[in-house]
Protein backbone atom coordinates (compact mmCIF):
# COMPACT_ATOMS: atom_id res chain seq x y z
CA UNK A 1 0.00 0.00 0.00
CA UNK A 2 1.77 3.52 -0.74
CA UNK A 3 2.48 5.58 2.01
CA UNK A 4 0.59 9.39 1.18
CA UNK A 5 2.79 12.17 3.05
CA UNK A 6 0.10 14.33 5.42
CA UNK A 7 1.73 17.75 6.41
CA UNK A 8 0.87 18.71 10.02
CA UNK A 9 2.35 21.97 11.40
CA UNK A 10 4.96 21.51 8.94
CA UNK A 11 6.06 18.14 9.49
CA UNK A 12 5.27 15.28 7.61
CA UNK A 13 4.22 12.15 8.92
CA UNK A 14 3.12 8.74 7.37
CA UNK A 15 0.67 6.98 8.74
CA UNK A 16 0.90 2.99 8.53
CA UNK A 17 -0.45 -0.43 10.57
CA UNK A 18 -0.64 -1.03 13.63
CA UNK A 19 1.83 -3.94 14.96
CA UNK A 20 2.23 -5.06 18.42
CA UNK A 21 5.01 -7.10 20.22
CA UNK A 22 5.66 -6.36 24.10
CA UNK A 23 4.28 -2.48 22.98
CA UNK A 24 1.93 -1.34 20.58
CA UNK A 25 3.40 1.41 18.03
CA UNK A 26 1.65 2.84 15.45
CA UNK A 27 4.47 3.33 12.45
CA UNK A 28 4.95 6.38 10.80
CA UNK A 29 5.82 10.10 12.73
CA UNK A 30 3.21 12.06 14.68
CA UNK A 31 4.03 15.92 15.01
CA UNK A 32 2.73 18.45 17.82
CA UNK A 33 3.62 21.26 18.90
CA UNK A 34 4.25 22.03 22.94
CA UNK A 35 4.85 24.85 25.39
CA UNK A 36 6.89 28.05 23.59
CA UNK A 37 7.26 26.56 20.15
CA UNK A 38 8.43 23.77 20.84
CA UNK A 39 7.38 20.67 18.70
CA UNK A 40 7.44 17.17 19.25
CA UNK A 41 7.56 14.45 16.46
CA UNK A 42 7.35 10.99 17.53
CA UNK A 43 8.60 8.22 15.02
CA UNK A 44 8.07 4.80 15.05
CA UNK A 45 8.46 1.70 13.13
CA UNK A 46 9.54 -2.16 13.08
CA UNK A 47 12.38 -4.15 11.83
CA UNK A 48 12.57 -8.07 11.19
CA UNK A 49 14.99 -11.07 11.22
CA UNK A 50 15.30 -9.96 7.44
CA UNK A 51 16.83 -6.23 8.39
CA UNK A 52 19.90 -7.71 10.21
CA UNK A 53 22.78 -6.04 9.23
CA UNK A 54 20.85 -3.24 7.19
CA UNK A 55 20.36 0.68 8.09
CA UNK A 56 17.86 2.51 7.55
CA UNK A 57 17.32 6.26 7.32
CA UNK A 58 13.72 7.75 9.24
CA UNK A 59 13.55 11.24 7.98
CA UNK A 60 12.01 14.24 10.10
CA UNK A 61 11.82 18.46 8.46
CA UNK A 62 13.36 20.90 11.13
CA UNK A 63 11.81 24.32 10.41
CA UNK A 64 13.75 27.26 10.58
CA UNK A 65 15.11 29.47 14.16
CA UNK A 66 15.62 25.83 15.90
CA UNK A 67 18.75 26.12 18.81
CA UNK A 68 18.24 22.20 20.49
CA UNK A 69 17.46 18.67 19.01
CA UNK A 70 16.86 16.24 21.58
CA UNK A 71 16.23 12.38 20.84
CA UNK A 72 14.76 10.04 22.99
CA UNK A 73 15.22 6.47 21.47
CA UNK A 74 13.79 3.14 22.76
CA UNK A 75 13.14 -0.36 21.47
CA UNK A 76 12.37 -3.96 22.67
CA UNK A 77 16.09 -4.93 23.65
CA UNK A 78 15.73 -8.48 24.30
CA UNK A 79 18.24 -10.49 22.47
CA UNK A 80 17.78 -7.62 19.89
CA UNK A 81 20.95 -4.31 19.31
CA UNK A 82 19.66 -1.37 17.45
CA UNK A 83 22.43 1.11 16.47
CA UNK A 84 21.36 4.68 16.50
CA UNK A 85 22.40 8.16 14.54
CA UNK A 86 22.10 11.58 13.00
CA UNK A 87 22.90 13.07 9.81
CA UNK A 88 21.36 17.02 9.12
CA UNK A 89 20.59 18.04 5.89
CA UNK A 90 24.23 18.42 4.59
CA UNK A 91 26.84 16.05 7.04
CA UNK A 92 27.43 13.38 9.50
CA UNK A 93 26.37 14.76 13.63
CA UNK A 94 27.48 11.15 15.42
CA UNK A 95 25.96 8.34 16.31
CA UNK A 96 26.02 6.46 19.76
CA UNK A 97 25.23 2.63 18.73
CA UNK A 98 24.03 1.44 21.57
CA UNK A 99 25.36 3.67 24.70
CA UNK A 100 22.34 6.20 25.07
CA UNK A 101 18.57 5.97 25.22
CA UNK A 102 18.91 9.98 24.97
CA UNK A 103 21.23 12.87 23.85
CA UNK A 104 20.80 16.32 22.69
CA UNK A 105 22.28 18.31 19.66
CA UNK A 106 22.40 22.01 19.97
CA UNK A 107 24.38 25.23 17.93
CA UNK A 108 27.19 25.32 21.14
CA UNK A 109 27.26 21.42 22.66
CA UNK A 110 25.96 18.39 21.93
CA UNK A 111 26.05 14.74 24.37
CA UNK A 112 29.27 12.73 24.16
CA UNK A 113 29.53 11.52 20.16
CA UNK A 114 27.41 14.21 18.79
CA UNK A 115 28.83 17.45 17.06
CA UNK A 116 27.92 20.70 18.24
CA UNK A 117 27.02 23.42 15.45
CA UNK A 118 24.32 25.27 13.64
CA UNK A 119 20.93 23.45 13.00
CA UNK A 120 20.27 23.96 9.92
CA UNK A 121 16.68 23.84 8.43
CA UNK A 122 15.21 20.86 6.06
CA UNK A 123 15.16 17.37 6.59
CA UNK A 124 17.14 15.77 8.61
CA UNK A 125 17.66 11.62 9.43
CA UNK A 126 17.91 9.31 12.17
CA UNK A 127 20.07 6.43 11.09
CA UNK A 128 19.09 3.20 12.43
CA UNK A 129 21.39 0.10 12.26
CA UNK A 130 20.39 -3.63 13.01
CA UNK A 131 23.41 -5.66 13.80
CA UNK A 132 21.48 -8.25 15.84
CA UNK A 133 17.83 -9.19 15.52
CA UNK A 134 16.69 -12.58 16.83
CA UNK A 135 13.13 -11.18 17.11
CA UNK A 136 10.86 -8.69 15.58
CA UNK A 137 11.67 -5.21 16.76
CA UNK A 138 9.93 -2.20 17.25
CA UNK A 139 10.93 0.88 17.98
CA UNK A 140 10.29 4.99 18.68
CA UNK A 141 12.10 7.90 18.41
CA UNK A 142 10.86 11.34 20.46
CA UNK A 143 12.18 14.20 19.42
CA UNK A 144 11.66 17.48 20.31
CA UNK A 145 13.28 20.39 17.86
CA UNK A 146 13.43 23.71 20.39
CA UNK A 147 13.64 27.11 19.14
CA UNK A 148 16.36 29.39 19.80
CA UNK A 149 14.12 31.75 21.50
CA UNK A 150 12.81 29.04 24.44
CA UNK A 151 13.79 29.93 27.75
CA UNK A 152 15.07 26.53 27.96
CA UNK A 153 17.23 27.36 24.98
CA UNK A 154 18.36 30.79 25.71
CA UNK A 155 18.28 30.71 29.74
CA UNK A 156 19.54 28.64 32.72
CA UNK A 157 19.16 24.92 32.30
CA UNK A 158 17.41 22.64 35.20
CA UNK A 159 19.51 19.64 35.54
CA UNK A 160 19.34 18.81 39.01
CA UNK A 161 22.26 16.43 40.91
CA UNK A 162 20.11 17.34 43.90
CA UNK A 163 16.34 18.71 44.60
CA UNK A 164 17.56 18.79 48.70
CA UNK A 165 16.42 22.90 49.68
CA UNK A 166 20.16 23.84 51.48
CA UNK A 167 23.01 25.52 51.11
CA UNK A 168 25.19 24.59 48.35
CA UNK A 169 28.98 25.67 48.25
CA UNK A 170 30.98 26.90 45.29
CA UNK A 171 32.89 29.19 43.11
CA UNK A 172 31.95 31.28 40.52
CA UNK A 173 34.74 32.18 38.64
CA UNK A 174 37.55 30.20 36.95
CA UNK A 175 39.38 29.85 33.66
CA UNK A 176 40.56 27.17 31.66
CA UNK A 177 42.94 26.98 28.33
CA UNK A 178 39.79 28.24 26.33
CA UNK A 179 41.15 31.54 27.34
CA UNK A 180 44.15 32.54 29.68
CA UNK A 181 43.81 29.61 32.21
CA UNK A 182 47.53 28.98 31.74
CA UNK A 183 48.70 27.79 34.66
CA UNK A 184 48.24 24.05 34.76
CA UNK A 185 51.33 21.87 33.87
CA UNK A 186 52.01 19.28 30.96
CA UNK A 187 53.56 15.89 31.49
CA UNK A 188 57.48 17.26 31.19
CA UNK A 189 56.17 19.91 34.10
CA UNK A 190 55.90 22.85 31.54
CA UNK A 191 53.18 25.40 31.72
CA UNK A 192 50.11 24.61 29.92
CA UNK A 193 47.03 25.16 29.35
CA UNK A 194 44.34 23.82 31.75
CA UNK A 195 41.22 21.65 30.75
CA UNK A 196 38.09 21.72 32.30
CA UNK A 197 38.06 18.39 34.10
CA UNK A 198 41.27 19.67 35.84
CA UNK A 199 38.71 22.33 37.26
CA UNK A 200 36.45 20.23 38.19
CA UNK A 201 39.14 17.64 39.86
CA UNK A 202 40.47 20.61 41.79
CA UNK A 203 36.88 21.66 42.81
CA UNK A 204 35.83 18.08 43.68
CA UNK A 205 38.57 18.07 45.65
CA UNK A 206 37.89 21.14 47.71
CA UNK A 207 34.66 19.26 48.43
CA UNK A 208 32.25 22.32 46.65
CA UNK A 209 28.85 21.15 45.22
CA UNK A 210 29.03 23.65 41.83
CA UNK A 211 31.88 25.82 39.86
CA UNK A 212 32.00 28.07 37.27
CA UNK A 213 33.99 28.09 34.41
CA UNK A 214 33.76 31.22 32.69
CA UNK A 215 36.01 31.64 30.18
CA UNK A 216 36.71 35.31 28.10
CA UNK A 217 34.53 35.90 25.41
CA UNK A 218 33.97 32.01 24.61
CA UNK A 219 31.50 29.77 24.87
CA UNK A 220 33.32 26.84 23.11
CA UNK A 221 33.99 25.49 26.53
CA UNK A 222 30.68 24.83 27.26
CA UNK A 223 30.84 21.89 24.89
CA UNK A 224 33.14 20.04 27.36
CA UNK A 225 31.30 20.88 30.21
CA UNK A 226 28.18 19.05 28.79
CA UNK A 227 30.67 15.80 27.90
CA UNK A 228 31.94 16.21 31.30
CA UNK A 229 29.08 16.68 33.57
CA UNK A 230 27.84 12.79 33.66
CA UNK A 231 31.67 11.97 35.45
CA UNK A 232 30.63 14.46 38.48
CA UNK A 233 27.27 13.35 39.95
CA UNK A 234 27.76 15.53 42.86
CA UNK A 235 29.86 18.80 41.03
CA UNK A 236 27.05 20.82 39.48
CA UNK A 237 29.53 22.62 36.23
CA UNK A 238 28.39 25.74 35.59
CA UNK A 239 28.31 27.06 31.81
CA UNK A 240 29.59 30.72 32.19
CA UNK A 241 31.33 33.03 30.66
CA UNK A 242 33.46 36.28 31.30
CA UNK A 243 32.74 39.20 29.08
CA UNK A 244 35.70 41.17 29.02
CA UNK A 245 35.09 44.67 27.97
CA UNK A 246 37.87 47.67 27.63
CA UNK A 247 35.32 49.15 30.24
CA UNK A 248 34.86 46.44 33.01
CA UNK A 249 34.79 42.73 33.05
CA UNK A 250 31.05 40.73 33.95
CA UNK A 251 30.50 37.17 34.34
CA UNK A 252 27.36 35.98 32.82
CA UNK A 253 26.03 32.92 34.53
CA UNK A 254 22.74 31.13 33.23
CA UNK A 255 22.65 31.07 29.16
CA UNK A 256 24.77 29.24 26.31
CA UNK A 257 24.21 31.51 24.02
CA UNK A 258 27.61 33.85 23.30
CA UNK A 259 26.84 37.66 24.89
CA UNK A 260 28.65 40.36 22.59
CA UNK A 261 31.47 41.90 24.48
CA UNK A 262 32.39 45.25 21.94
CA UNK A 263 31.07 48.02 23.80
CA UNK A 264 31.48 51.24 21.62
CA UNK A 265 30.80 48.87 18.24
CA UNK A 266 28.18 49.60 15.87
CA UNK A 267 26.30 51.83 18.87
CA UNK A 268 26.62 48.84 21.51
CA UNK A 269 25.91 50.15 24.59
CA UNK A 270 26.26 48.45 28.29
CA UNK A 271 22.32 48.78 28.50
CA UNK A 272 22.30 46.45 25.01
CA UNK A 273 24.96 44.40 26.63
CA UNK A 274 22.55 44.05 30.39
CA UNK A 275 19.52 43.76 27.92
CA UNK A 276 20.41 40.67 26.46
CA UNK A 277 21.88 39.27 29.20
CA UNK A 278 18.26 39.44 30.99
CA UNK A 279 16.31 38.60 28.11
CA UNK A 280 18.11 35.33 28.02
CA UNK A 281 17.50 34.52 31.85
CA UNK A 282 20.92 34.77 33.06
CA UNK A 283 22.99 36.66 35.50
CA UNK A 284 24.85 39.96 35.00
CA UNK A 285 27.98 39.96 37.87
CA UNK A 286 30.53 42.64 37.56
CA UNK A 287 33.76 41.09 38.71
CA UNK A 288 36.56 42.36 40.87
CA UNK A 289 35.34 45.76 40.03
CA UNK A 290 38.38 47.69 42.70
CA UNK A 291 41.08 46.34 40.21
CA UNK A 292 43.21 49.31 38.26
CA UNK A 293 42.61 49.37 34.48
CA UNK A 294 45.72 49.66 32.51
CA UNK A 295 47.79 48.32 30.00
CA UNK A 296 48.28 44.95 32.06
CA UNK A 297 44.88 44.47 32.47
CA UNK A 298 42.28 45.77 30.01
CA UNK A 299 39.50 47.08 31.44
CA UNK A 300 39.61 45.38 34.80
CA UNK A 301 38.27 48.03 36.76
CA UNK A 302 34.55 48.75 36.23
CA UNK A 303 33.98 51.98 34.53
CA UNK A 304 31.39 50.93 31.88
CA UNK A 305 29.33 54.23 31.08
CA UNK A 306 25.36 53.94 31.14
CA UNK A 307 25.95 50.74 33.50
CA UNK A 308 22.04 50.32 35.19
CA UNK A 309 22.41 48.45 38.45
CA UNK A 310 19.33 47.87 39.13
CA UNK A 311 20.18 45.10 36.33
CA UNK A 312 22.82 44.25 37.84
CA UNK A 313 22.54 40.84 39.69
CA UNK A 314 25.49 40.63 41.78
CA UNK A 315 28.95 42.05 42.28
CA UNK A 316 32.09 40.13 43.25
CA UNK A 317 33.46 41.29 46.28
CA UNK A 318 36.24 39.24 46.99
CA UNK A 319 38.35 38.13 43.98
CA UNK A 320 41.29 35.06 45.48
CA UNK A 321 42.53 36.09 48.31
CA UNK A 322 42.01 39.98 47.91
CA UNK A 323 39.30 40.78 50.77
CA UNK A 324 40.07 43.61 52.51
CA UNK A 325 43.34 44.47 49.69
CA UNK A 326 43.66 47.84 47.97
CA UNK A 327 41.67 45.81 44.96
CA UNK A 328 38.76 44.83 47.39
CA UNK A 329 35.55 44.98 45.96
CA UNK A 330 33.73 45.38 49.02
CA UNK A 331 33.78 49.02 48.80
CA UNK A 332 32.32 49.46 45.43
CA UNK A 333 29.71 47.29 46.12
CA UNK A 334 28.63 49.07 49.66
CA UNK A 335 28.36 52.34 47.55
CA UNK A 336 25.93 50.61 45.55
CA UNK A 337 23.70 49.09 48.39
CA UNK A 338 24.11 53.07 50.15
CA UNK A 339 22.74 54.37 46.42
CA UNK A 340 19.60 51.63 47.15
CA UNK A 341 20.46 49.31 44.93
CA UNK A 342 20.14 45.61 46.64
CA UNK A 343 22.95 43.50 44.57
CA UNK A 344 23.75 40.72 45.94
CA UNK A 345 27.34 40.21 46.80
CA UNK A 346 29.41 36.81 45.60
CA UNK A 347 33.16 35.81 45.41
CA UNK A 348 35.25 34.05 43.08
CA UNK A 349 38.97 32.22 42.40
CA UNK A 350 39.40 33.68 39.37
CA UNK A 351 41.58 30.23 39.27
CA UNK A 352 44.07 30.47 35.90
CA UNK A 353 45.80 27.10 37.41
CA UNK A 354 43.00 24.63 38.66
CA UNK A 355 45.05 24.78 41.60
CA UNK A 356 48.45 24.78 40.67
CA UNK A 357 49.09 28.38 41.80
CA UNK A 358 48.36 30.45 44.52
CA UNK A 359 44.62 30.61 43.68
CA UNK A 360 42.56 27.78 43.77
CA UNK A 361 39.30 26.90 43.07
CA UNK A 362 36.85 27.29 46.77
CA UNK A 363 39.05 30.55 47.87
CA UNK A 364 36.63 32.06 48.13
CA UNK A 365 33.71 30.13 48.91
CA UNK A 366 29.91 31.40 47.81
CA UNK A 367 27.55 30.00 49.96
CA UNK A 368 24.08 30.05 48.36
CA UNK A 369 20.79 28.86 49.70
CA UNK A 370 19.02 27.44 46.99
CA UNK A 371 16.13 25.07 46.37
CA UNK A 372 18.27 22.18 44.42
CA UNK A 373 21.68 21.41 43.17
CA UNK A 374 20.68 23.26 39.75
CA UNK A 375 22.01 26.16 37.62
CA UNK A 376 18.67 27.77 37.77
CA UNK A 377 17.68 27.10 41.64
CA UNK A 378 21.15 28.36 41.98
CA UNK A 379 20.87 31.33 39.91
CA UNK A 380 17.18 32.10 41.75
CA UNK A 381 19.36 31.39 45.32
CA UNK A 382 21.72 34.49 44.26
CA UNK A 383 19.13 36.96 43.40
CA UNK A 384 17.18 36.21 46.74
CA UNK A 385 19.92 37.32 48.56
CA UNK A 386 20.08 34.47 51.21
CA UNK A 387 24.21 34.12 50.33
CA UNK A 388 27.20 34.68 52.44
CA UNK A 389 31.14 34.14 51.77
CA UNK A 390 33.55 32.00 53.75
CA UNK A 391 36.77 33.93 52.25
CA UNK A 392 39.39 31.28 53.28
CA UNK A 393 37.50 28.46 51.74
CA UNK A 394 35.25 25.88 52.34
CA UNK A 395 36.60 24.50 55.42
CA UNK A 396 35.55 27.52 57.11
CA UNK A 397 32.88 26.28 59.72
CA UNK A 398 28.98 26.72 58.36
CA UNK A 399 27.38 29.25 60.31
CA UNK A 400 23.72 30.94 60.51
CA UNK A 401 22.15 34.61 59.95
CA UNK A 402 19.05 36.13 60.03
CA UNK A 403 16.84 38.18 61.36
CA UNK A 404 13.73 38.29 63.60
CA UNK A 405 10.94 41.24 63.37
CA UNK A 406 7.93 41.16 65.50
CA UNK A 407 8.22 37.54 66.10
CA UNK A 408 9.11 37.04 61.52
CA UNK A 409 12.39 35.39 61.20
CA UNK A 410 13.87 37.11 58.32
CA UNK A 411 16.68 35.77 55.82
CA UNK A 412 19.55 37.58 54.10
CA UNK A 413 17.82 39.27 51.12
CA UNK A 414 14.82 40.25 52.93
CA UNK A 415 13.18 43.25 54.06
CA UNK A 416 12.54 44.67 57.36
CA UNK A 417 10.11 47.60 58.41
CA UNK A 418 11.79 50.17 58.53
CA UNK A 419 11.56 52.44 62.24
CA UNK A 420 11.54 49.58 64.15
CA UNK A 421 14.09 47.39 66.30
CA UNK A 422 15.56 44.48 64.62
CA UNK A 423 17.03 41.61 66.52
CA UNK A 424 20.12 39.91 64.48
CA UNK A 425 21.01 36.38 65.21
CA UNK A 426 24.34 34.78 64.53
CA UNK A 427 25.23 31.04 64.95
CA UNK A 428 28.68 29.63 64.78
CA UNK A 429 30.75 27.08 65.86
CA UNK A 430 34.85 27.82 66.40
CA UNK A 431 38.01 25.88 67.01
CA UNK A 432 39.55 29.10 68.06
CA UNK A 433 37.74 32.90 68.80
CA UNK A 434 36.21 34.48 66.71
CA UNK A 435 34.80 38.10 66.32
CA UNK A 436 31.20 38.99 64.83
CA UNK A 437 30.93 42.53 63.56
CA UNK A 438 27.87 44.41 62.55
CA UNK A 439 27.85 46.75 60.07
CA UNK A 440 24.91 49.13 59.03
CA UNK A 441 25.06 51.03 56.29
CA UNK A 442 28.89 50.38 55.70
CA UNK A 443 29.62 51.27 59.15
CA UNK A 444 30.37 48.89 62.43
CA UNK A 445 27.97 49.34 65.19
CA UNK A 446 28.37 46.53 67.35
CA UNK A 447 31.46 43.93 68.13
CA UNK A 448 30.71 40.62 69.92
CA UNK A 449 33.52 37.93 70.82
CA UNK A 450 32.60 34.19 70.60
CA UNK A 451 34.73 31.82 72.14
CA UNK A 452 36.33 28.61 71.11
CA UNK A 453 35.78 25.25 71.75
CA UNK A 454 32.53 25.11 72.12
CA UNK A 455 30.67 21.82 72.00
CA UNK A 456 27.40 23.54 70.38
CA UNK A 457 27.18 26.72 68.28
CA UNK A 458 26.86 29.74 70.34
CA UNK A 459 23.69 31.81 69.17
CA UNK A 460 24.45 35.65 69.72
CA UNK A 461 21.50 37.89 69.42
CA UNK A 462 21.87 42.04 69.09
CA UNK A 463 19.08 43.78 69.00
CA UNK A 464 18.92 46.80 66.95
CA UNK A 465 16.89 50.29 66.24
CA UNK A 466 16.69 50.41 62.53
CA UNK A 467 15.64 53.38 60.06
CA UNK A 468 16.65 53.01 56.73
CA UNK A 469 19.27 50.95 53.81
CA UNK A 470 20.99 48.11 55.54
CA UNK A 471 22.44 45.65 58.08
CA UNK A 472 24.97 42.56 57.50
CA UNK A 473 27.89 41.24 59.51
CA UNK A 474 31.26 40.20 59.16
CA UNK A 475 33.20 37.32 60.95
CA UNK A 476 36.37 37.49 62.34
CA UNK A 477 39.42 35.48 63.21
CA UNK A 478 42.57 36.52 64.09
CA UNK A 479 42.00 40.03 62.62
CA UNK A 480 41.13 38.15 59.25
CA UNK A 481 37.67 38.55 57.73
CA UNK A 482 36.54 34.59 57.77
CA UNK A 483 32.69 35.03 56.03
CA UNK A 484 30.70 38.18 54.78
CA UNK A 485 27.00 37.94 54.23
CA UNK A 486 24.87 39.81 52.32
CA UNK A 487 22.34 42.17 54.08
CA UNK A 488 19.00 42.31 55.21
CA UNK A 489 17.36 45.48 54.47
CA UNK A 490 15.19 48.01 55.87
Amino acid sequence: MKKHPVNISGVKYMPVLVWVFFTMFTEGIFARQTDHGIVKLEISGTAGTEDRYTYRMEPFEVPGNIGQISVAFQYNSYRNEVEIGVFDPDRFRGTSRFSKSKFMIAETQATASYLPGPIPSGTWHVSLGFPVVNLPVSYRIIIELIPKTHPSYTGPETLALSDSLRWYSGDFHTHTGHSDGFGCRDTRSRRAPCQVYQIASAAHEQGLDFVAVADHNTISHHHDIEVLQPVYPDLLLLKSQEVTTFFGHANVHGTRLPVDFRLGFEEHTTSKLQGLVHDAGALFVIVHPGRPTGDSCTGCGWSADGTDYSRVDAIEIVNGTNVETGISGIPFWQERLNEGYRITAIGGSDDHGAGHGSDKPGIPTTMVFARGLSEASLLDGVRSGRVYLKTAGPQTPDADFYGIQQNQRLELGDSAVSGQSLTWVTSFLSTSDATLEILVNGEQVREVTIPANLVDPLQIQVQLPLSSGWIRANMRQNGEIIIITNPIYF
